[in-house]
């Protein structure tokens, strides 16, 4: 079923668990996703990133989400991940997606506040939900979404956090707390006391971008301070190209229906396996 990403993140800080929020790129991703959190009776989130629109354009993608959504028996919320303009919210919540999230980490605070909080308004008038991000969460490189930037990070300040939710009324906030998007070449360590401190300062619900490579000692204790979104990504895509070159590799056939029934496999293995891990099995 179809519902707001708000009631999805708030029962999640309520109950103390985290929802996945997974990057789907292709209807197998969708459908392996769904029939995870069907299974395992979750919810969860499917959504897309702006940066791989190249690859899973929007507009195509947005029917198929939408459609997965209202046909599947536990709570999905739609979601547009890393929106890098006003322009590209107003699309997703045109083509239907309950949530959107402006990304604006790269910009000044003044200038980060003052766009998002454009965005929660035209957004709310339309009745969908807005996710922000403060603080620079780093990138390995890996998975298209640009250059390594660890060294570059700037973990999310306590008292902006509070100033920037008051300013901007958004409903949940991306934070820095030495998390990286793409693939990791060791395991982060997370600053779970800065987490802490921002979980105090705030009822906002907190999210956590770059989910695929955070040890399990590190996501339980993100889930124990507040984190209630986790997004993964490229975890469902390492799953899905392994399991196809393993089929092949073994001598499976090369033809389409094969490759795919692979892909639909893989996705439902890795979604599964984080909504165990994000303890929102049974949450649905």
């Amino acid at each position: 079923m179809l519902i707001p990403f708000r009631e999805i993140t708030r029962d999640a800080l309520r109950r103390r668990y985290a929802v996945g929020a997974f990057n789907c790129l292709s209807v197998e991703n969708v459908m392996g996703a769904v029939a995870a959190a069907e299974e395992l009776h979750s919810p969860i989130i499917l959504q897309l990133a702006e940066v791989q629109f190249p690859e899973a354009p929007m507009e195509l993608m947005a029917p198929v989400f939408l459609r997965a959504a209202r046909d599947a028996k536990v709570p999905v919320a739609v979601h547009l991940d890393h929106g890098r303009s006003i322009e590209t919210c107003i699309r997703a919540v045109r083509e239907g997606f309950t949530s959107v999230m402006f990304d604006g980490a790269e910009l000044p605070f003044e200038e980060n506040a003052e766009q998002t909080r454009l965005v929660v308004r035209l957004a709310h008038a339309a009745g969908v939900d807005v996710e922000a991000e403060l603080g620079r969460v780093g990138d390995t490189g890996f998975g298209g979404e640009g250059t390594a930037a660890a060294a570059a990070d700037v973990f999310t300040d306590v008292e902006e956090s509070a100033r920037f939710i008051a300013r901007t009324g958004t409903d949940a906030l991306a934070i820095a707390i030495g998390n990286l998007h793409g693939r990791y070449t060791a395991t982060p360590r997370l600053n779970i006391a800065r987490l802490r401190e921002i979980h105090a300062r705030n009822a906002v619900p907190l999210v956590l971008h770059g989910g695929s490579g955070t040890s399990e000692e590190d996501f339980k204790a993100c889930i124990r301070n507040g984190i209630c979104k986790i997004n993964v990504a490229t975890a469902i895509q390492i799953a899905a190209a392994e399991a196809v070159a393993e089929y092949l590799a073994r001598g499976g056939s090369p033809g389409y229906i094969g490759i795919k029934r692979r892909i639909i496999e893989a996705s439902q293995r890795a979604v599964a396996e984080h909504i165990q891990l994000f303890e929102s099995d049974g949450k649905a």
